[in-house]
């Protein structure tokens, strides 16, 4: 490549979180090559790094089963435009973000052009569809992890790997909350009901209702911890909880505030998990999809625990209430035995995911490994 020409890289990132992780992926790419030129499909934290965006994250979310057949056409159509781009600008790179269903049919395509594909962010394919992980073998280079037992996975099935640690470690640094040490709140009892819509549905109300059958005097504050874009639903399941006063809803960065102090969080079982760690907040986490849903994921699905965390101390360092377990009966018991002295069990386990989940600068290292591809020459003493 002449080093005339300008750096060029394709970044596709589907969903809000791929957006964020993207967008710093690519400020941190400008801080090596100031001058690269970036197009793709991301949302607003992307286009603030500079990105010309062809196409909005939006356009690949909500990529349910139902969805997909129902948006074929205008996925295809969305694949095809950019598959044309990137054959007329040549990247010479693509990382591509999240969004597995999409993105690995435009690896394919990109590899058929000879335009090396990175993954960002993995495609959980160690939990569940771990077959798909020959198509990854197939399409891309190499697959950027943030959760350090991804690596073993990828490796054992022959995909070049590497770990560059959470995002979500580095989040909590720039807000000044990691090892930021801290005096819980005695009485404070936190509820994480999840990120997505069908999440919220599911979990919530069962909170609700084990409150309810918390003695009082055990917790006189109660924040949900809302995360953006459930507000509707959270709003609809406190309506038919009725009143409540230790309950207040939090938003924004008063959310971080309210989790870091809480003796105890009731949790989906996602990356919420994760932030309960960061923040050394011990936790019961909840999982429950519809029947149908659940039966099929079970027969799917390859994992000893469904809890990140417990999946990375690679024991059941949190108790998990997975789906008809997941009532309020068995989450107040859950409850009175972590009071009892669970929390000081889960308090050494917790420390364990934090070492684990690795030191602050995970954007940069992973910009670092894609600077890799673009000058191999000039930023090969980069890699991380």
């Amino acid at each position: 490549m002449g080093m005339s020409e300008r750096e060029r890289i394709l970044i596709v990132a589907g969903e809000v979180s791929g957006d964020i992780h993207a967008g710093n992926l690519l400020r941190e790419l400008r801080q090596l090559i100031p001058d690269i030129e970036a197009f793709g499909v991301g949302g607003g934290r992307l286009a603030d790094a500079g990105l010309e965006a062809l196409f909005h994250s939006n356009e690949l979310a909500h990529m349910g089963l139902v969805e997909v057949v129902r948006e074929l056409p205008r996925l295809r159509r969305l694949m095809r435009s950019l598959s044309a781009e990137a054959a007329r600008r040549r990247p010479h790179v693509a990382v591509l973000v999240d969004s597995p269903d999409f993105n690995l049919r435009l690896a394919r395509r990109l590899k058929r052009l000879g335009i090396p594909v990175v993954l960002y962010v993995s495609p959980q394919l160690w939990a569940w569809r771990s077959g798909r992980v020959r198509v990854v073998r197939q399409v891309a280079r190499e697959v950027l992890c943030i959760l350090p037992f991804e690596t073993g996975f990828y490796e054992e099935n022959g995909v070049k790997a590497r770990f560059v640690g959470h995002p979500l470690v580095d989040d909590l640094d720039r807000a000044g909350f990691l090892n930021a040490g801290k005096e819980p709140k005695e009485r404070r009892l936190a509820l994480l009901p999840g990120s997505r819509a069908s999440e919220v549905r599911h979990l919530l109300p069962i909170m609700l209702r084990a409150l309810k059958l918390v003695p009082r005097e055990l917790f006189e504050d109660v924040p949900v911890i809302a995360a953006p874009g459930v507000q509707g639903e959270i709003d609809a399941a406190m309506g038919a909880h009725g009143h409540d006063e230790r309950l207040r809803i939090m938003t924004g960065e008063e959310r971080r505030l309210a989790l870091s102090q809480a003796r105890l969080a009731w949790t989906a079982s996602g990356t919420a998990t994760l932030e309960c760690a960061l923040l050394d907040v011990p936790m019961i986490v909840g999982y429950k999809l519809q029947a149908l849903s659940y039966r099929i994921a079970r027969r799917l699905v390859h994992v000893p625990h469904i809890a990140l965390v417990n999946l990375i101390a690679e024991e059941r360092a949190v108790p998990e209430l997975i789906q008809d377990d997941f009532n309020e009966e068995k989450l107040a018991a859950a409850t009175r035995e972590a009071l009892d002295g669970g929390i000081a069990r889960q308090e050494e386990l917790l420390e364990r995911v934090r070492e684990r989940l690795g030191p602050p600068g995970a954007s940069a290292r992973a910009a670092a490994a894609v600077a890799a591809y673009l000058t191999p020459a000039q930023h090969s003493g980069m890699e991380a």
